[in-house]
């Protein structure tokens, strides 16, 4: 029977996983194609006005949110995943040096370390960026330091290789994710490749999700603060993927006792 849950968990995390990176590319265009985009209208102009860009919506909305947030927070739950797991010392505290040192070394070259140490806010703009960038970082982690090196851990049941395997498979779905993410005209950084291997790699040896996850949102919301693209794109599309996403990450936080770092199951 625990070697069925095993299983089951791992296929369901490769399934979520293929059904998050083709809904990246397929989702809006084929929900632009059935919905269309003049039902805004229906609902009125100013809400037309605001909701005008569909394809984003849908994006944040259909991927970002729902494959990327709620359907592998589900099977986390289903499984009852816990977000930290106890692991040496040693490992934990190289594993955070690495995920501090990645967010500094992207600081640094794409330009928003001295924007850091002298800071120049504009509220509205890191509230729109927010809008985006929490479920995207979220979904990013969930797979590829969550679910899928978790699954493989609990596959190989803890032997010696596990660590290598699990760090392989972080640092090679995190690139991939890159990649087709990259294939349309999204907005992320290209320039993010190595280091988000980098932070996946560590998310998964620290068997950390929230690690992961903090070093992952701190680069890529601060790469937005040097990348305007924000300034340029509306933010009332983005505004329901990211209280969906918001909303399923803080009933699974409910859902866990969280009180010990780390959590032993």
């Amino acid at each position: 029977m625990l070697m069925k849950n095993k299983r089951s968990l791992l296929c369901a995390s490769i399934v979520a996983y293929i059904l998050y990176l083709v809904t990246m590319v397929k989702l809006p265009g084929l929900m632009d194609s059935f919905l269309g985009s003049e039902w805004p209208r229906m609902i009125g102009h100013r809400f037309a006005r605001k909701m005008s860009d569909t394809p984003l919506l849908y994006f944040c909305f259909g991927h970002m949110a729902i494959f990327g947030a709620i359907i592998p927070l589900i099977i986390a739950k289903k499984f009852n995943l816990k977000p930290h797991r106890e692991v040496p010392k040693s490992i934990l505290w190289t594993s955070v040096a690495v995920l501090i040192g990645a967010f500094l070394f992207y600081a640094n070259y794409q330009g928003f370390l001295p924007n850091m140490l002298n800071p120049d806010p504009d509220p509205s703009y890191m509230t729109e960026a927010l809008f985006y960038i929490f479920p995207l970082s979220l979904g990013l982690c969930m797979y590829s330091c969550f679910l899928l090196p978790r699954s493989i851990m609990h596959m190989l049941d803890h032997n010696k290789y596990s660590p290598i395997l699990e760090a392989l498979i972080a640092g090679g779905t995190m690139l991939i994710s890159w990649k087709v993410y990259t294939i349309n005209p999204h907005i992320v950084p290209e320039e993010i490749f190595w280091t988000g291997i980098a932070i996946a790699a560590a998310g998964a040896l620290s068997r950390s999700f929230y690690l992961s996850f903090i070093a992952c949102f701190a680069t890529l919301y601060g790469a937005s603060m040097v990348i305007p693209v924000f300034h340029k794109i509306p933010w009332e599309p983005m505004l329901p993927g990211f209280l969906a996403a918001f909303a399923a990450f803080c009933l699974y936080l409910h859902s866990r006792d969280t009180r010990q770092f780390p959590i032993q199951d």
